[in-house]
């Protein structure tokens, strides 16, 4: 694994240790752009039944 590869999933393990210590998330989703490791943050919270909320709505939702 290169270094670089290795600091990403340090901070990928840190996102979720700090999702699993939150009552819920805030998607802050300028312009409702969420990219891959957002959207795998927000998967990690939803099952385990953390609450998300939207900056802007969510894409198909109609409101956050």
């Amino acid at each position: 694994m290169s270094e670089q590869q290795t600091a990403l999933e340090s901070l990928a393990e840190f996102h979720r240790h700090k999702i699993d210590l939150a009552g819920e998330i805030l998607v802050i989703n300028v312009g409702r752009d969420v990219g891959e490791s957002t959207r795998a943050e927000i998967e990690y919270a939803r099952a385990r039944g953390k609450r998300v909320r939207w900056l802007e709505p969510e894409e198909g939702r109609g409101k956050p």
